[in-house]
């Protein structure tokens, strides 16, 4: 093999919002040097092609599974640290990728929805998170876009971005702190004993004394590398982008419902959504997700169906098998890390994700606590 000349503190494998957001802290909170080796280019996945819309406050219908509390806690500190962020990454980066408020509705259309939905606002308040019950008066008095026969909803302020302007921000803010990004494919990871000696690129070998596993779904691969199974498959989400006029009436908060969303964004662009397909890794946006996506919506929100059709995308989400992130070092091989697994919610966790991991790499622990997120928790006794 080639030895390459380059040997950065750290290599980070995925080059999504993930793997740059790793970068950003470990350089700006710690001066440890990183080189993200991404396939395509930044944000060419799932991270330039979320909706974007950053939440804590997770209904589910009566029954249904619930996230742990541990996850919503997550989900905060991630929100909490995007607004803090903002102003050092405008300024790094010169990339406004228009974090805004959004008003949002989450409706109830039976009976059913609408008591699943009253006992969980009491676990959101638990939580801490701000959010009121309405009523058909009071939605009606909003003049929103929702069905006539909706029963209520649960209405919270959330905030938003742009997310392909986004992942560009955070990797050019990473590369003002020292970062480098590279476009290669990683095809393996070189070990000696029981550590991390740097990975493959071909016949290219690049040394560095720890690796972070950071490609969304595509960390199942490295499974052989490092002789432990990463439990995370691809899930196919795809979203209408409707051709809204400028000079057309636009809706003043986002809906979202168990069946699909409608979402404005602050460009002006309008989403609806979405699919949660298992289709291995094929990411080609489809004509029967186009149709189903579009019944869907049409039944809580009836004025998108007179909305031309700009444009379909698709994008291939990790999941985890217990829906829980996968973040952490990786048992029984030093300086190997690990993070992925984090769903349609990895816009809104990743900078949360990339703070405490590059804490638990640079001192050994983090503010946040992480047990319950560690990759350890696949490893048998």
């Amino acid at each position: 093999m080639v030895k390459s000349k380059n040997s950065p503190d750290v290599i980070i494998i995925g080059g999504g919002v993930i793997g740059c957001a790793v970068a950003y802290f470990l350089a700006s909170e710690h001066g440890i040097e990183s080189l993200i080796i991404e396939r395509n280019g930044i944000g060419s996945e799932a991270s330039g092609g979320a909706a974007g819309e950053l939440a804590a406050a997770e209904l589910t219908e009566k029954g249904a599974h619930r996230p742990p509390a541990i996850f919503t806690q997550f989900l905060q500190e991630g929100i909490a640290l995007h607004a803090n962020l903002l102003p050092a990454l405008l300024e790094e980066s010169g990339v406004d990728y228009l974090l805004t408020e959004i008003p949002l509705l989450r409706p109830a259309f039976t009976d059913d929805e609408a008591n699943g939905m009253r006992d969980e606002l009491a676990r959101l308040h638990a939580s801490g998170i701000a959010a009121s019950w309405l009523e058909p008066k009071d939605i009606q008095a909003m003049r929103t876009w929702l069905a006539d026969d909706v029963l209520g909803a649960v209405f919270s302020t959330e905030l938003q971005l742009e997310s392909y302007p986004f992942a560009l921000a955070l990797a050019q803010a990473a590369e003002q702190h020292g970062v480098e990004i590279r476009t290669g494919e990683v095809t393996g990871i070189e070990r000696s004993g029981g550590r991390v000696t740097g990975v493959r690129l071909g016949s290219e070998l690049l040394s560095a004394r720890t690796v972070v596993i950071a490609n969304g779904p595509w960390s199942r691969f490295a499974a052989k590398w490092v002789g432990l199974d990463i439990p995370v498959i691809p899930i196919r989400g795809q979203i209408v982008h409707l051709d809204l006029p400028c000079e057309a009436p636009r809706p003043n908060q986002a809906i979202f419902h168990s069946t699909g969303y409608v979402l404005p964004k602050a460009s002006g662009s309008l989403y609806v959504g979405t699919t949660i397909e298992d289709v291995g890794f094929d990411s080609e946006p489809t004509i029967e997700a186009r149709d189903s996506i579009m019944e869907a919506v049409a039944r809580i929100s009836p004025q998108v169906i007179d909305i031309p059709i700009k444009r379909i995308s698709a994008c291939l989400r990790p999941y985890s098998t217990d829906e829980m992130p996968i973040i952490g070092a990786i048992p029984g091989i030093d300086g190997l890390f690990i993070a992925t697994g984090h769903a349609f919610k990895g816009m809104t966790l990743c900078l949360v994700t990339g703070k405490s991991l590059a804490e638990i790499m640079a001192i050994g622990s983090s503010s946040f606590p992480m047990t319950e997120f560690s990759p350890a928790r696949f490893v048998s006794a």
